[in-house]
């Protein structure tokens, strides 16, 4: 029987999650935020940047990651 090899993605540092658990921690840095941006309080506006740029930064080397275990390529 073949093996499936479970993918696991870095958080931070060496903290290792499952794509669902990603996806879980990744909804507070992005849907808040936005949700703040699309009605514009200004006050919050540079700590919704800065949790936008980290859940971007997330997704994009979670990405990276697996198109290398899939063997694909940009």
């Amino acid at each position: 029987m073949a093996k499936f090899k479970r993918t696991m993605l870095n958080w931070e540092g060496d903290v290792e999650v499952t794509p669902e658990e990603f996806i879980m921690r990744l909804k507070p840095l992005v849907c808040e935020p936005v949700s703040s941006l699309m009605e514009f309080d200004g006050a919050k506006w540079l700590a919704n940047y800065s949790k936008l740029m980290d859940a971007f930064w997330k997704i994009e080397n979670a990405v990276k990651k697996m198109e290398e275990e899939n063997g694909e390529e940009k």
